[in-house]
């Protein structure tokens, strides 16, 4: 028996780990829905970064992740016109691929979130543009509602109780089963 308790008491050791897991999907649930809410899903246009600068290549980016999807991505890389480093922007993978070729070589300003990995919403070549702030900031709005319809519905609350509830249930169980392993060491002493 004093085999036994010492495995669940190292099991239900990890319980507080559930009992944090459950609010802490319930607050992803919440923060998703405040996101997609009201204009917290993009960044407003005067808050932008502007580069202005000849475009030298553009590339396809896969980014391959161990458990998570993979990422694609095109990568714009600038030469400013005021020297230093050349900048890497990322445009979304739903550019068509014709668009970011046509930049290749051109002239290009761009307004740039530097707070969000360089990611381009807005791009224009003689005063045309190419990319327009409107359709970047309605996908940024499209993917946050998506995000928060996928965190907020009732099976992922249920989940989080349930996880919570479990975790609880542990951290009760681990110390019942230590206090009584205390007390089975001091009898046997």
């Amino acid at each position: 028996m004093g085999f036994i308790r010492k495995i669940l008491i190292f099991i239900t050791g990890y319980a507080w780990l559930l009992l944090l897991l459950g609010p802490g999907l319930i607050a992803m649930s919440v923060y998703s829905g405040w996101k997609a809410d009201g204009d917290h899903a993009f960044t407003a246009r005067e808050k932008l970064t502007t580069v202005t600068g000849k475009v030298m290549e553009a590339s396809e980016v896969t980014v391959k992740r161990k458990r998570r999807s993979t990422k694609h991505y095109f990568q714009i890389n600038v030469q400013p016109d005021a020297g230093g480093d050349v900048q890497k922007l990322r445009i979304d993978q739903t550019t068509p691929k014709a668009v970011v070729s046509a930049m290749i070589d051109e002239k290009v300003t761009a307004l740039v979130d530097k707070s969000d990995n360089d990611v381009v919403y807005e791009v224009t070549v003689n005063g045309q543009a190419l990319i327009a702030y409107e359709t970047t900031k309605q996908r940024l709005v499209a993917e946050a509602a998506s995000s928060a319809k996928s965190m907020s519905g009732a099976g992922m609350w249920i989940f989080a109780i349930f996880l919570t509830l479990i975790g609880a249930a542990g951290v009760w169980s681990n110390r019942k089963l230590r206090a009584a392993d205390e007390e089975a060491q001091a009898a046997a002493a």
